[in-house]
């Protein structure tokens, strides 16, 4: 039996804009260590990537290297609640900058 869908805390700051608490990073640490090219999308696996142990990220979840080798990339100005920033070093996810 699936697990029971807890809707996000919606709320409103003090200049009207609306904040969603979503995914923490807190919640992707299971990533240090692993090689970027050994996470699947979740679009891209099958059920039988998802059997044999590989890693899968979350629905409409991707990763976005943040800075890489020590050497910053440039990442999109808007706000997007499925982007996973990431810091690398020869291609081992070091830490999870922030998630959006």
């Amino acid at each position: 039996m699936g697990r029971i869908y807890i809707p996000p805390k919606v709320s409103v700051d003090m200049y009207g804009r609306v904040n969603a608490v979503g995914k923490s990073s807190v919640e992707f640490e299971y990533l240090l260590g692993m090689r970027v090219s050994d996470v699947v999308l979740f679009d891209d696996s099958t059920e039988d990537i998802s059997e044999s142990g590989v890693t899968v990220l979350p629905r409409y979840y991707y990763i976005f290297v943040g800075t890489k080798d020590g050497e910053v990339q440039y990442k999109p100005y808007e706000y997007d609640k499925q982007r996973i920033v990431v810091s690398t070093y020869k291609d081992v996810i070091t830490s999870i900058d922030s998630i959006g």
